[in-house]
């Protein structure tokens, strides 16, 4: 028997970053296979948002296209209607506040010309610098509190260090409630692993055995083809380690070495992956090999 699948109903997924890296190779092919697959509504419109003042929708979709079929999505008649019907785009220019109540003028114009709710996901694929003002010019518009739901989803890394992720965090809630909030590592998504939370605690073979008794040792191996590129500026600020380390292979690890939860819920899988973050010994510096 098919799991039944459900789709999500109408509403505006506006992403800031929308012609940055992030939008191009995941989340475009992501949004495009789930419409495909039935699992979003048709209704849904994507409203790309970026500081480029001299792109246009159709632009725009044109760029779209690209991103498709580099991803190696089926460019047919399909997926040209799909771009054309549900892509647009706005610029936010100098991100001041003026640019803003342009860009909740479109907002309100989009919902209106495709009869939607006032249902909507702001998901931010910018770096860290960038969120602050982002989250400024959101709550400051009023996007917080419409009559329908608002989601705000924050791309990794959240913060520089401690410090400055506690600080973000403060400035989160100042203007939208926690239930709003989704702290994400897109890592997270990727099938394998997905999977390894099923493959270790749903199987009694491997659980029974999954333990320091029985394993030596783990290697995580992270074999990236993709090189810097285009993310210059976002490395030059951020560098590998924030990129990578403190996030996705940090979240890998705690998902091999943590206990059963009690639950298959998000708080008590974080619980879990917080006792193996204050299980680990501190690295010992000669014990790491640096490179550039």
């Amino acid at each position: 028997m098919q799991p039944m699948k459900t789709r999500m109903e109408p509403h505006l997924f506006v992403v800031f970053g929308g012609t940055g890296d992030l939008m191009g190779r995941k989340l475009l092919p992501a949004l495009y296979r789930l419409r495909k697959q039935n699992l979003v509504s048709e209704r849904i419109q994507i409203l790309a948002v970026a500081r480029d003042k001299e792109m246009t929708d159709e632009r725009y979709r044109a760029w779209a296209v690209d991103q498709l079929s580099g991803a190696g999505a089926e460019l047919d008649i399909s997926s040209r209607s799909w771009c054309g019907n549900s892509l647009h785009y706005q610029s936010i220019a100098s991100g001041s506040a003026e640019d803003y109540q342009i860009l909740r003028d479109r907002i309100f114009s989009l919902e209106r010309d495709n009869e939607l709710p006032e249902n909507r996901l702001f998901y931010l694929a910018l770096p860290p610098k960038a969120l602050e003002q982002t989250v400024t010019g959101l709550g400051e518009s009023g996007y917080a509190n419409g009559k329908g739901w608002t989601r705000l989803v924050i791309e990794k890394p959240f913060g520089r260090d401690l410090i400055s992720a506690v600080q973000l965090n403060n400035h989160l809630h100042r203007y939208f409630n926690e239930t709003q909030l989704y702290r994400i590592d897109h890592y997270l998504g990727k099938e394998t692993v997905q999977n390894l939370l099923v493959f270790r605690f749903a199987n009694p073979i491997f659980e029974s055995i999954w333990n320091r008794d029985r394993v030596e040792s783990v290697h995580i191996t992270v074999a990236e083809e993709l090189g810097v590129g285009s993310r210059a500026g976002y490395y030059d600020s951020s560098g590998a380690l924030r990129d990578m380390v403190q996030n996705h292979l940090t979240q890998l690890m705690c998902l091999t070495a943590m206990e059963v939860p009690a639950t298959l819920v998000a708080d008590a899988i974080r619980d879990e992956k917080v006792k193996v973050l204050r299980s680990i010994a501190p690295i010992a510096s000669e014990k790491v090999v640096f490179g550039q």
